[in-house]
């Protein structure tokens, strides 16, 4: 889509919303300002007179056309994401770095990503996964990881984005995490 960054600012103004909302905010702000600025709305009921209709009906404009358009912007989003394709452990320096590491700990998975240049919300963009998740589990932030199945599916999917084995991975810090848990 080639909306200026300007007017894509504007319609987030317009919208009444931050430039980081997410669909389903927009989506709701959309509807709750067209509820408003209708003529049935009992919020704006009392100055309705003092409210020409002209103006009303710009406002509904503008409203619905920055709706349209960040609309098919997370559309255009979704079907060409802005993610960077899987980097590559061909480097012999990145295959000499991984030989020497023993276990995948959070810490040695962050070591490896920063290696191999890769920057979390690529991961984050490229598996659906929040990136939060992914920050959870580089600083072994265990009290704030999601139940064992789910957290096993994340590392298996973090291992597979740096060409890593995913089962390896996956057993060495799922080890780690039920060493937390019966230390809890």
């Amino acid at each position: 889509m080639n909306v200026s960054q300007e007017n894509y600012n504007r319609y987030f103004e317009i919208l009444e919303l931050g430039p980081n909302a997410s669909l389903s905010e927009i989506r709701s702000s959309y509807l709750y300002l067209r509820a408003l600025y209708s003529g049935d709305s009992i919020v704006t009921a009392a100055i309705a007179h003092e409210f020409p209709e002209d103006d009303r009906q710009g406002i509904l404009q503008q409203i619905e056309e920055a709706y349209l358009k960040l609309a098919e912007f997370f559309k255009n989003k979704n079907t060409a994401p802005e993610y960077k394709e899987k980097p590559s452990v061909a480097n012999s320096n990145i295959k000499d770095f991984l030989a020497n590491i023993t276990t995948f700990s959070g810490p040695a998975l962050k070591m490896i990503r920063e290696k191999l240049m890769v920057e979390l919300k690529d991961i984050a963009n490229f598996t659906k996964i929040r990136k939060q998740y992914f920050e959870n589990i580089e600083l072994e932030r265990f009290e704030s990881l999601p139940t064992e199945v789910y957290l096993r599916g994340y590392v298996v999917e973090y291992a597979r984005y740096l060409s890593l084995d995913p089962a390896r991975v996956a057993d060495d810090y799922l080890a780690r995490y039920k060493a937390w848990k019966a230390s809890a």
